[in-house]
């Protein structure tokens, strides 16, 4: 009967630990309207579009399977994004500190903007889920780059110059780039940016110091590429081509030559994306909108999101937003009057995780809870 008993208990214990093991992988995001044309819709293409970016296969899937949503709940499944094992480890990791908020015990759910934020917009996160190396010398390791480099004097996102070194790799689907920006006078390095192509045809960003270690964004006085969100804004799904001439410069590839060759690198990067993607949502390449279009609403928020993600009536909103500023947004007039979610999240109902004060730039408050 003992023995029994112990079985009985024993086997309890892997049912509840496996349960929660299950539950950890999975969360509730809540989708609120934030302008007239919104829908769950428009909302659960932007979200995957942001796993895709974070380096889940669904884009691949057909019938994206580990998401579903009904009304204006989201319900994830870490382990059936096709994710890899370590990503799904962080993103995990990052529900439990959601789910352990006032927030999300109050709600049953987290804002999908939050989420996004906290993703795609929290430069050590993602770092963390997509697997960009702590340090340059590591990077450097994962690749054999070609002698032949490009020189860039006149940048359209540098302030400085230039140079760009791209891997020669017989794996046409491995392909990783670095651009060292420098002082033109001295040539001396001041940081360093990586791009590289993920098994699902994306690509992810990496930004370095002068010593090689990883930090969250490029230095504004050098650069306008801001964290690795403002890099997919800007690249989108493509390897850039050169948007302005360059001078030819001694030991470097000729301008012409360099262009070229980026244009080949996409030209491959496209074939690639063709035949893996058979999910609708990212087969639109332009629907990538969604995403940032969904994490914007949610930083700079209006009146009647605040009063749907507060769920309280849109005249006590507006009381209790007396005295803040508005703003119109420079990209999505449509959005309305908008708050600053830094002012807002002060004054919200519950207190939830905080996220970066800017999702694209340099942010003050830049976190990192997946140490």
């Amino acid at each position: 009967m003992n023995k029994l008993k112990i079985f009985i208990l024993t086997f309890l214990c892997f049912l509840f630990l496996n349960c929660s093991k299950k539950e950890a992988y999975q969360i509730n995001l809540k989708w609120n309207k934030s302008y007239p044309d919104d829908t769950i819709e428009k909302n659960v293409i932007g979200l995957q579009w942001c796993l895709s970016f974070l380096g889940s296969t669904i884009t691949n899937d057909s019938i994206p399977s580990g998401l579903t949503y009904n009304d204006s709940l989201i319900s994830l499944d870490i382990n059936k994004l096709g994710f890899r094992k370590e990503s799904a480890s962080f993103l995990a990791k990052l529900n439990y500190k959601l789910k352990d908020s006032d927030e999300y015990k109050k709600t049953k759910s987290v804002d999908l903007g939050r989420f996004m934020a906290l993703t795609i917009g929290s430069s050590y996160h993602y770092y963390k889920i997509v697997d960009i190396p702590e340090k340059l010398d590591d990077y450097y390791s994962l690749y054999k780059f070609d002698n032949l480099r490009g020189y860039i004097n006149n940048s359209s996102v540098s302030y400085l110059h230039r140079i760009i070194s791209y891997s020669n790799n017989s794996n046409k689907f491995k392909q990783g780039f670095i651009s060292a920006e420098i002082d033109s006078i001295s040539k001396t390095v001041l940081e360093y940016e990586t791009m590289e192509v993920m098994p699902n045809g994306l690509l992810k960003f990496g930004v370095y110091d002068v010593n090689g270690q990883l930090k969250s964004s490029g230095n504004p006085n050098h650069t306008r590429a801001g964290k690795p969100a403002k890099c997919i804004w800007c690249h989108e799904v493509n390897i850039q081509p050169l948007f302005r001439d360059q001078k030819d410069f001694h030991g470097f590839s000729p301008y012409l030559a360099l262009n070229d060759s980026l244009e080949k690198f996409n030209q491959s990067l496209q074939r690639k994306q063709d035949s893996l993607w058979s999910n609708k949502a990212i087969k639109d390449k332009k629907k990538h909108t969604l995403m940032e279009i969904a994490y914007i609403s949610f930083m700079e928020p209006s009146i009647e999101r605040l009063s749907l993600e507060w769920s309280i009536p849109k005249e006590k909103v507006t009381d209790k937003l007396k005295g803040f500023v508005t703003h119109r947004h420079h990209e999505f007039d449509y959005l309305g009057n908008l708050y600053k979610r830094e002012d807002v999240d002060k004054i919200a109902p519950w207190k939830t995780l905080e996220v970066p004060s800017d999702i694209r730039n340099k942010s003050p408050n830049e976190l990192n809870l997946l140490r």
